[in-house]
């Protein structure tokens, strides 16, 4: 069985950068894959029971400029300036305010920086978002395509 490496896990990517609040990325949904947190210096995390600390890597393509990749973690956090969710959550409330049943690749997807949670036991300020979903128009073929022409 030959084992194979996809060329997007060799590359670099271009990673979102939420340095300001209102700070947002909006474009197509080009690709998604889960992956295990891993610390600043490369270590992979788990959970105290040792289950790993997975997030979901989300890649858009804006109208304009390069892709760039969505870092989507969860968690629960309380606002301690403007407004939010973990982006992992605010991703999931647009999904269901869509009324759509998952996240999908050609979908559009814009995710804004909102506000600041309340510092954490470990001392980080996690960053709060909001974000918009529109789910992909479903693929259709004319009836009329259909049948033969003689």
């Amino acid at each position: 069985m030959t084992q194979s490496i996809p060329l997007a896990d060799l590359e670099g990517g271009n990673a979102a950068k939420f340095e300001n609040i209102g700070d947002k990325y909006e474009g197509q949904i080009i690709d998604m894959d889960e992956r295990q947190q891993t610390s600043t210096a490369g270590e992979p995390l788990t959970w105290n029971d040792g289950r790993p600390r997975m997030l979901w890597v989300i890649t858009i393509q804006p109208d304009d400029g390069d892709p760039v990749q969505l870092w989507a973690k969860g968690g629960r956090y309380k606002a301690a300036e403007g407004s939010g969710e973990s982006m992992l959550n605010a991703i999931g409330l647009a999904v269901k305010a869509a009324e759509a049943k998952s996240v999908d690749v050609g979908a559009r997807l814009a995710v804004a920086y909102t506000g600041k949670g309340e510092k954490t036991a470990v001392g980080g300020t996690p960053k709060l978002y909001t974000a918009e979903y529109q789910p992909p128009a479903p693929a259709s073929i004319p009836a009329d395509s259909l049948f033969s022409n003689p």
